[in-house]
């Protein structure tokens, strides 16, 4: 039987038939999926809520993705967002949009994928839509709590003479995941559920292509360090658009500049070279302007713990981003650029 023919025949009930059973129960759900709307029991009435999509062709790829791996990374990608205001994840509300042909086992594996991540960071799937497009999309909305009378953590915190601190060993590895991903020479099979092994040609797969490809599609970072760091740091948001473009954010809110220290990123660029000599990529531009890593970026002023130093925010002209005192060349991520 035709894809097509066969998604016809089990439909929307079908279909949600299939998505539902991947989903824990949550106690705080009131009332799940399956209703108009769901109702939920609030860990705190002070609400964060925030929105992200991705679109097949232009956020991912399915010759280089698992639908698994598609559901990971648009949960994380807004739970980034919830845990960098320094709030608790609680739920996630998912719209999947898809061609009439489109496999019923695409949308249980995205299902899978984000209910995997959600439940990792305290957080459930309680309800959403179905729809029809020319090509999947996926878009969630994610709820989060502020405990108590805390305040938000926002971008606007930061002083001068603070450090720039970042929620992750290395920085880059998604960029790098990218440029294997459109390289060609990497391969992974969309609706495979275990997502992988990649197929990689020799030369690739000497290097971390396989690890850093899976970053890039389903980005795994430490978001407790969001809501974990108390009062330890002064402005804080996700890394969804490179070092540069992100950190340029940071300052800019705080009428400040930034000085990258190249130092303390060396380390960072030397892992990755291996790859960017396979590739006749420049690492450095992966670590300064390789955005989708959704690592906590924030300013303090010592070093919290899960963070490290990266930099240090200056008085200066608002929002100038300087590499070791020097100017840097390139941007990062631009939706519209």
């Amino acid at each position: 039987m035709a894809p097509h023919a066969r998604h016809a025949q089990i439909g929307e009930a079908g279909l949600l038939a299939r998505m539902l059973p991947q989903l824990p129960v949550d106690p705080r759900t009131e009332v799940g999926p399956g209703d108009d709307a769901a109702v939920l029991r609030l860990d705190s009435p002070r609400l964060v809520i925030t929105t992200d999509s991705l679109v097949e062709g232009h956020d991912f790829l399915r010759t280089t993705t698992s639908a698994r791996r598609v559901g990971r990374k648009a949960a994380v990608q807004n739970l980034a967002d919830v845990a960098a205001m320094g709030a608790r994840p609680q739920a996630l509300v998912v719209a999947i949009s898809a061609p009439s042909d489109e496999p019923p086992s695409t949308f249980e594996q995205i299902t899978a994928g984000i209910a995997e991540r959600a439940a990792a960071w305290g957080a459930s799937v309680v309800g959403g839509d179905l729809g029809g497009a020319e090509q999947l999309s996926v878009t969630i909305t994610a709820v989060g709590s502020l405990p108590g009378e805390e305040p938000p953590i926002r971008r606007d915190g930061a002083r001068a003479g603070d450090l720039l601190v970042i929620g992750g060993p290395r920085l880059g590895r998604s960029a790098a995941g990218l440029a294997v991903a459109l390289s060609g020479r990497a391969a992974l099979a969309f609706d495979d559920p275990a997502d992988g092994p990649a197929r990689l040609d020799p030369e690739l797969a000497a290097t971390d292509a396989a690890v850093l490809l899976e970053w890039h599609d389903a980005p795994d970072p430490d978001l407790a360090l969001g809501w974990g760091s108390g009062g330890a740091v002064s402005a804080q948001m996700d890394l969804s658009d490179g070092l540069v473009r992100d950190g340029a954010r940071l300052a800019a809110a705080s009428g400040l500049a930034v000085d990258l220290d190249p130092a303390l990123l060396a380390a960072d660029v030397e892992t990755l070279r291996p790859l960017a000599s396979v590739l006749g990529a420049e690492p450095l531009d992966w670590v300064l302007h390789g955005g989708e890593e959704h690592l906590m970026l924030a300013a303090a002023e010592a070093v919290p713990a899960g963070f490290r130093a990266v930099g240090r925010f200056t008085p200066g002209p608002e929002g100038l981003v300087t590499l070791g005192g020097a100017p840097v060349s390139g941007v990062g991520f631009d939706h519209f650029s």
